[in-house]
């Protein structure tokens, strides 16, 4: 009653015979394998050859991976339907290699054979082969291997059905219906075109043997990240089934978050499988989170840990006890099984095996296994057991947390970036991830076998002793628990991490962010949610070269992440510069903090409120490397000057004082720096006047103290008439130190009156600059004028700094009418005029009109 049909290539016809010479209408058939139910068409597609004597045994011999030839048969809505060496293979559309606008039509013909078909699928229900060009075309296994789990990626849709099929740059990736972001009753056919682009695809899984990557929309969808974080293992949850996975396992969606159970943590009957048990659709409670995995965004989930009776079960185990087990799957990595009504695992290094062989090789579901108890995991609720530890004199070597351990490098990877390493440690075999070698993230550090290395115990799988399972070189080295520590102040802002390229970090350093910055001791990850899919690529491609500004939000210890943002970082910044007055040239005190950059070469000095400027280390001290300024230093103060602030990039570039002004001193004369020995006393080398009671002579000395007061306001109102600049008081024409001490003309026998004095007389003069514009506020005024009295050379300077006075210019005001200075090369000049005043202004504004417009431009 039900509709069936067998397609051409389907009849096991004889060489150039046809179907009416074969069969006729009413004639019954029997032997006809069901290949394919189409619920959608409602009609039965059959097969005579699919069941033909031989069949079955021949396609047992074929694996995935293979390359093979096969013959085309027919052609239908753009497939490719083909004779492998007697078996049925199937070209899909998206696994063809077309130009663009070409049809499948176009490009083949019937009775062609086509060579380097690659098998990426063994299809024993349907019996047929899966078969694709693309992924074996030229160029492709090595742009797959160029991909990693954790990689943000966009793909056009080839095939909507249940599932999504993507193009991804050349690559064919899959969506499977759990991991589509679907509202409630919508499915993938209304949401989704062929031809469609989508953004923000989540790469969970990469398929090395079938090349093919695994995506997700879920994983990547906004607020996923943060609900996993707020899963822990040993949580319990409900979860509706969205799919069934490899070997019969559950594929589930837990609130949102992809979930999955493999089929030995699921409480089957004999012989009862997953699909006999649950249905799409349906709602599982009292489900266990054994793991939580940030590396796919996914929770691993167990229906037999949180079953009756299971926790009295592992309460009866002990470390040490021998129990038998039986295997219920084997992988690559070790062995699943059941032992003692509990789930357990034997990794690979604690069963003993012969040379070349594996626990694949070795080992099959049903296999039973005598192991010592190793590790219990009562959070996870698991049993790790050992095979290799019921030797009676096997050594067994003590693993403390967060302690050193010998190791002895047993493989590396060579290359100009850094690589993670194979260590054996504590008679396990261990890899350390290439970020946890170098303090400085970025740096290749190239190591060779048999090298002896002392790394820091940073993660085990077990909680009493046992196997090491993260080892670092970074974190063992001296001052990183003190770095931690600076870095979890609140609001801890550094200015200038540095990109790290996705080449240098293991991708799954990358669980919560789409790019890493090196903060020197640890690795800091910018959360995903704040920048989207083209500024992370472009992130995490940039050279490390490149900075970025970030404020910390939070250190993980564990696992020596520090969770950073940049978004916060610009509006964080911003409030503290304002807070603090920041304003370049100006002198103030700063915290050593840090250090950051290629071998430490800039000092992170705090000025306030958490706010950082960077000041190359060499100036801390002429003596110290930096590397010893590293560990000593840090917490001491310095004065410092700020020589730049660039509001853009959110970086405060400073200079020790006492080195701005050694470079000051030495530097020459310019339109924006003069020298003057003295600021009220005589004019030659600051001979002091020995001859007070000559009245002519002290009568002189007064006209020359009037004089020099003077020349220093001239030159003061010079800079404010045009770009500003520093006035040094104390240093002679010859670029000798003579300093205040000396200066005769100021009141007070010790130093600090004479300061005082200087600056008085700073004070007074300047209540005799007045601006043209009578808009233009005095107070205002006396604001672009700063001074400080550094100590150089043992002498005491007065440096005064004038900015860009007001767009209407100052005039010096004094007994005589009122003068109109300004800077020409090395001269302070008088303006002559108001004509000449005007040009001189007019000309001025149009100059920083055309620089403000160049840097906005820029």
């Amino acid at each position: 009653g039900l509709v069936g049909n067998v397609a051409p290539d389907e009849l096991a016809l004889a060489e150039g015979e046809s179907t009416r010479e074969r069969y006729a209408v009413g004639e019954t058939i029997g032997g006809l394998f069901v290949w394919d139910v189409d619920h959608e068409r409602r009609h039965l597609a059959l097969s005579i050859k699919h069941n033909a004597p031989g069949y079955v045994e021949a396609l047992r011999w074929r694996t995935v991976g293979e390359v093979v030839s096969g013959t085309i048969t027919y052609i239908v809505s753009g497939h490719l339907v083909l004779n492998v060496d007697g078996l049925d293979g199937v070209v899909q559309p998206r696994e063809l290699a077309l130009a663009d606008g070409e049809s499948a039509e176009a490009r083949y013909a019937v009775g062609e054979t086509i060579g380097g078909l690659f098998v990426w699928d063994v299809d024993h229900e349907r019996r047929a082969l899966y078969l694709s060009v693309k992924r074996n075309a030229s160029g492709y296994a090595e742009a797959l291997q160029r991909r990693a789990i954790g990689d943000v990626v966009s793909g056009t849709i080839t095939t909507v059905g249940d599932s999504l099929w993507l193009d991804v740059d050349g690559l064919v990736g899959s969506i499977p219906p759990g991991e589509l972001a679907l509202a409630d009753g919508e499915s993938a056919r209304d949401r989704y075109a062929v031809g469609e682009t989508i953004d923000s695809l989540f790469v969970r899984d990469i398929d090395h043997e079938t090349h093919h990557l695994g995506l997700s929309a879920k994983r990547n969808a906004p607020g996923y990240i943060e609900a996993l974080q707020r899963r822990t293992v040993g949580d319990v949850v409900s979860a509706t089934v969205t799919g069934f996975q490899g070997n019969d396992g559950l594929a589930l969606d837990v609130n949102g978050l992809v979930g999955g159970i493999p089929h030995w943590e699921l409480a089957l009957a004999g012989g009862e499988s997953a699909q006999n048990r649950y249905t799409i659709g349906e709602t599982i409670d009292g489900l266990f989170v054994c793991y939580v995995d940030h590396e796919r965004r996914a929770l691993y989930l167990s229906v037999k840990r949180n079953a009756p009776g299971y926790v009295e079960a592992l309460e009866a185990i002990a470390r040490g006890d021998e129990i038998d087990g039986i295997v219920t799957h084997a992988y690559e990595w070790g062995l699943w099984l059941s032992a003692a009504d509990v789930v357990g695992s034997i990794p690979a290094s604690e069963l003993v095996l012969g040379e070349g062989e594996s626990p694949q090789t070795r080992y099959v579901a049903g296999d039973k296994i005598t192991a010592h108890v190793w590790q219990i995991d009562r959070l996870s609720r698991d049993v790790i057991l050992s095979v290799r530890r019921l030797a009676p004199d096997f050594p067994e070597e003590l693993v403390v947390f967060r302690e050193p351990i010998d190791a002895s490098v047993r493989g590396t990877i060579s290359g100009d970036t850094p690589m993670p390493i194979r260590v054996m440690a504590a008679n396990h075999e261990v890899w350390i991830p290439a970020h946890e070698l170098a303090l400085t993230i970025g740096v290749p550090t190239q190591f060779k076998n048999e090298d002896t290395i002392r790394p820091i115990v940073t993660g085990m799988d077990m909680f009493e002793g046992g196997r090491p399972t993260r080892l670092s070189l970074r974190r063992a080295l001296s001052g990183w628990d003190a770095a931690v520590e600076r870095l979890s102040a609140p609001n801890f802002l550094v200015p200038n991490a540095r990109i790290v390229p996705h080449s240098t970090v293991t991708k799954s350093e990358l669980r919560s962010g789409s790019a890493a910055v090196d903060l020197g001791p640890i690795l800091g990850l910018i959360s995903q949610g704040e920048l989207s899919q083209e500024d992370g690529r472009v992130l995490m491609e940039q050279s490390s070269n490149q900075e970025r500004g970030v404020v910390i939000d939070s250190v993980d210890r564990e696992h020596g992440f520090a969770y950073v943002s940049h978004e916060r970082f610009q509006a964080r910044w911003r409030e503290v510069a304002e807070q603090l007055e920041l304003e370049q040239g100006i002198e103030v005190e700063g915290e050593l903090r840090d250090f950051s950059g290629f071998k430490q070469e800039f000092a992170l000095l705090d000025l306030g409120s958490g706010l950082l400027a960077q000041m190359p280390t060499r100036e801390l001290s002429k003596s110290d490397p930096p590397g010893k300024a590293a560990i000593d230093r840090i917490g001491e103060h310095f004065l410092l000057r700020i020589t730049a602030i660039d509001r853009d990039k959110q970086t405060v570039h400073a200079q020790s004082r006492d080195q701005w002004l050694e470079s000051l001193i030495g530097a020459t004369e310019s339109q924006t720096l003069e020298f003057k020995a003295v600021l009220r006393g005589s004019g030659d080398k600051n001979k002091r006047d020995q001859n007070e009671h000559d009245k002519e002579r002290s009568n002189e000395k007064q006209r020359e103290r009037r004089n020099m007061t003077h020349e220093a306001m001239r030159t003061i109102t010079g800079f404010l008439n045009t770009s500003g600049g520093n006035l040094v008081i104390g240093v002679d024409d010859d670029r000798e130190v003579v300093g205040l001490e000396g200066d005769n003309g100021l009141a007070g026998k010790t130093m600090a009156k004479r300061v005082d004095s200087a600056i008085k007389t700073l004070e007074d003069n300047m209540r005799n600059v007045w601006p043209l514009n009578a808009f233009d506020d005095r107070v205002n005024l006396r604001g672009l004028v700063t001074w400080t009295t550094p100590q150089v050379r043992g002498q005491t300077l007065l440096v005064v700094r004038c900015q860009r006075g007001p767009d209407g210019g100052v005039w010096l005001v004094g007994k005589r009418q009122p003068q109109f200075w300004i800077r020409q090369g090395q001269e302070t000049v008088r303006l002559h005029g108001r004509d000449a005043v005007r040009a001189h202004l007019s000309d001025r504004r149009q100059r920083s009109a055309t620089s403000d417009e160049a840097n906005s431009d820029e």
